[in-house]
């Protein structure tokens, strides 16, 4: 019999591999082309909501598990363009006059109390703005403290507090305004005035029949 001594059957120990052998590396799976889609589609749509084809495709994937008819689909898309329009033009709006220290919430209420003609109270500012009671006294709080608004006792109610603009507030209500006129220019300028005018009967005559239904 051979002398296999320190070399083993294989050759020298030191050369001998222990153990199961690696299993060769795998290279990484590529993305699932959906994922990569799902990506793109966030970098398009930063502030929030989603890309108009996305929506599509919500509303493809939809009829896919439900058998609704596709006759109201226009109804659908319309209605999903106000809401994510309005999502986007929010936060667009109010990332631009966080540069004043404002936000468009405080410059709506600064607005109405200022050119809505009668001195407005707490409760009719929350109607108008839709939101709730003590939201909006806690928004009116903070602007008298801030010095743009007066808060004081109705004359003909002493139950009532009534809320008027100052000086200050109205140098706000300017600066704000300076902001988005600038922001609508960049949004509409290329939209045909025709078709902007079309826009603003139409979604008139639409909130005018939100408020029929509340």
């Amino acid at each position: 019999m051979a002398d296999i001594g320190a070399k083993g059957r294989n050759g020298p120990r030191s050369e001998q591999k222990r153990g199961p052998k690696a299993a060769p590396e795998r290279p990484m799976a590529e993305p699932k082309r959906d994922v990569l889609a799902e990506q793109a589609q966030r970098a398009a749509a930063p502030f929030g909501g989603y890309p108009v084809d996305q929506a599509e495709r919500h509303l493809i994937n939809y009829h896919s598990q439900f058998a609704d008819g596709a006759d109201d689909d226009i109804y659908f898309r319309a209605t999903r363009a106000f809401v994510v329009a309005a999502r986007r033009w929010r936060k667009v709006a109010n990332d631009r006059v966080k540069a004043v220290g404002q936000t468009m919430a405080r410059w709506e209420t600064l607005f109405l109390v200022a050119f809505s003609g009668n001195e407005l109270t707490q409760g009719e500012l929350a109607r108008l703005i839709s939101v709730e009671g003590p939201t909006m006294v806690r928004m009116l709080d903070t602007l008298a403290q801030d010095g743009l608004i007066e808060r004081n006792q109705s004359e003909t109610d002493r139950r009532v507090t009534v809320n008027r603009i100052t000086p200050k507030g109205t140098q706000v209500i300017g600066d704000v305004m300076a902001i988005t006129n600038g922001l609508r220019s960049d949004l509409l300028k290329d939209i045909d005035p025709d078709k902007l005018t079309i826009t603003i009967e139409v979604m008139s005559q639409i909130l005018r029949r939100l408020d029929e239904m509340r």
